[in-house]
C-alpha cells in the first residue's frame, strides 16, 4: 500500500455521509483492501453470503473488479454486485494517481424491488444461504429510487474530492519517491518540469524538493537531468546514434545535448562512443 489515511477525520466524514444519505459507505486503499467504513458492521444479508468460503471469495473478487473499473474510468459508476445488490464506486485521485476508492454498498432499487429481492435471494442460495434466511436478512438493506442512487453516486464523487482536498488520504513519503522515480524515467523523451511533477503528485515545490533530497540526494530537476544522462549513456552503449539518443532523452537541439553530455560525463557523445569502441576492442584482444 502506498497510500495512508487520516482515520479519525475520515470516519467522521463517512458517518456524516451515512446520516445524510442513509447508505453504507466504505473506503478501500490502492491495493483494493478495506480501510474503513460506516456503519462498521455489514448488513445481515452480506454477512450470510460471507459465511461460506465461496461467498467470501466472490465478495473480494467483486470489490477488486469494481476498483479496477473505477481506476480505468476515473469516474463514479453504479453496478450490481455478484450477490445481486446495487453498489456504486468512485476513485480517490491525487494528481494522476489513484490513492484508493470510495464505495456505496448494499442498496436495492425501489423500482422492481420484488424482482431484485428474488434475484438476490436466488444468488445467495448458490452460496448455501437458505431462502428463508436470506429473505429475512435482505430486509436490512437500504431501498432507494434509481434517482436517489444516481444522486448518491454523485455525492460519493464529491466525498472523494473532499478527501483529497482536505488531505485525508495521501501518498506515503517513503513510497512516493518510487512513484516519482518511475514517473520521471517513463517520460524522459519529454522530460517533466518541476511543476509537472508537483501537479502529478499534488504537492508543493518545497515538499517535492524535500522528498527528492531524501530519496535521490539532489533536487528534483537535477535528478531529472541525471536520469536523462544515464539514459543517454545506455542508449549510446546500445549503439544508438547521437541524434537518436538526443531525441529519446528529450533534447531537440543536437548541439545543446552535446554540451550537456560533456558537462556531465567529461566527454562528448562522440568521444564516449569512441571510448566504448576502444574498450570493446581491448576486451576482444584478451
Amino acid at each position: 500500500m502506498i497510500s495512508t489515511y487520516d482515520f479519525q477525520k475520515l470516519d467522521g466524514i463517512l458517518k456524516d455521509f451515512h446520516t445524510a444519505v442513509g447508505i453504507r459507505i466504505s473506503i478501500f486503499d490502492d491495493e483494493f483492501n478495506p480501510v474503513t467504513e460506516y456503519p462498521k458492521s455489514a448488513p445481515a444479508f452480506c454477512r450470510c453470503i460471507r459465511e461460506s468460503e465461496a461467498g467470501e471469495a466472490g465478495c473480494k473478487k467483486c470489490d477488486r473488479d469494481a476498483c479496477h473499473r473505477a481506476a480505468k474510468l476515473r469516474a463514479p459508476h453504479i453496478y450490481v454486485c455478484h450477490a445481486g445488490i446495487t453498489e456504486a464506486i468512485t476513485p480517490i485521485q491525487l494528481g494522476g494517481g489513484v490513492l484508493g476508492y470510495a464505495i456505496l454498498a448494499h442498496i436495492l432499487p425501489k423500482e422492481n424491488l420484488d424482482a431484485a429481492v428474488e434475484n438476490a435471494c436466488a444468488l445467495a442460495e448458490k452460496y448455501g444461504v437458505p431462502r428463508e434466511k436470506s429473505r429475512a436478512a435482505v430486509g436490512e438493506i437500504s431501498v432507494k429510487t434509481e434517482e436517489e442512487i444516481r444522486a448518491a453516486a454523485t455525492l460519493l464523487d464529491a466525498v472523494s474530492s473532499y478527501v483529497n482536498l482536505k488531505n485525508l488520504a495521501r501518498w506515503k513519503d517513503e513510497d512516493v519517491s518510487f512513484e516519482i522515480d518511475g514517473y520521471i524515467k517513463s517520460n524522459l523523451s519529454l522530460p517533466p518540469s518541476c511543476d509537472d511533477i508537483c501537479r502529478r503528485f499534488n504537492c508543493s515545490r518545497t515538499v517535492l524538493y524535500n522528498i527528492s533530497m531524501k530519496a535521490f540526494g539532489m533536487g528534483v530537476m537535477q535528478y531529472v537531468m541525471y536520469c536523462r544522462m544515464e539514459r543517454a549513456k545506455k542508449l549510446l552503449t546500445l549503439g544508438k546514434s547521437i541524434s537518436e539518443t538526443a531525441s529519446e532523452c528529450g533534447f531537440s537541439e543536437y548541439n545543446y545535448f552535446c554540451k550537456v553530455f560533456r558537462r556531465h560525463t567529461g566527454l562528448s557523445p562522440g568521444g564516449y562512443k569512441k571510448k566504448l569502441t576502444q574498450k570493446d576492442g581491448g576486451k576482444s584482444k584478451t
